[in-house]
């Protein structure tokens, strides 16, 4: 349920919505009664349960944040400002050393940190983040610097890294218009990325990380916290 002194009717925007996390966040929102605009690269079986079952305060833009153009595209779409805004959508190709892709390097680059950018952007230059709104990405303790030493995907954990640079840039940017911006580690949290062996279910971290948003004011922004709130190192 919703903190005391919350206000009613938010609209939240959340990438990645057909499953995992993504979709541990968007049945939180709607259950707390706020409206969710979900992203997710096709309709699938899981979002059209959602829709069905909360077609009045669910919508659905389809869109691959892999394409650009898919990114402009959501912000034309999107009618009305939202109050948050849930960079969650992401992509994790597993590697060893030395065994690298380019392809699959530049893939995850663009999903997991050039597109949160550009639809921020976008979304800012449409006039479609309210004042005061909240950006909330998804990163990871992957993407940590000062505790990186080893990792299951280089693209991730470099991706991460950059993610967390670009919360950094845009909570200077967006700090005139009073949007905070944040990074979220989730944990490890068993999805079909996280595996069967994690130890945190995602409608624990879907929880955290929705109080966490609803919370964080001006001096946040530009931080990094985990789940359950608590600050992080770069």
């Amino acid at each position: 349920m919703k903190e005391k002194g919350v206000m009613d009717d938010m609209l939240w925007l959340v990438t990645g919505v057909n499953r995992g996390i993504g979709r541990a966040l968007t049945l939180r929102i709607l259950n707390d009664g706020d409206e969710v605009i979900g992203v997710s690269r096709r309709e699938y079986e899981s979002v059209r349960e959602i829709s069905k079952k909360h077609r009045e305060r669910f919508s659905l833009i389809v869109a691959d944040l892999s394409f650009e153009e898919d990114i402009e595209r959501i912000a034309y779409e999107v009618k009305a400002p939202v109050d948050f805004l849930m960079n969650n959508a992401g992509v994790m190709n597993r590697e060893s050393y030395p065994n690298f892709s380019q392809k699959e390097f530049l893939e995850t680059i663009k999903v997991n940190t050039f597109a949160p950018l550009k639809l921020t952007a976008v979304l800012d230059r449409a006039g479609k983040l309210k004042k005061g709104a909240k950006v909330v990405n998804t990163s990871s303790v992957l993407g940590s610097i000062s505790g990186a030493s080893s990792t299951s995907s280089y693209s991730y954990s470099v991706s991460k890294a950059a993610l967390n640079m670009v919360t950094r840039l845009l909570a200077n940017q967006l700090k005139p218009k009073e949007i905070v911006v944040i990074s979220v580690h989730p944990g490890w949290v068993r999805t079909d990325m996280g595996g069967s062996a994690a130890p945190i279910l995602p409608e624990e971290s879907a929880s955290g990380i929705v109080n966490l948003a609803r919370r964080i004011s001006l001096r946040d922004s530009g931080k990094f916290f985990d789940y359950t709130g608590r600050q992080m190192k770069w």
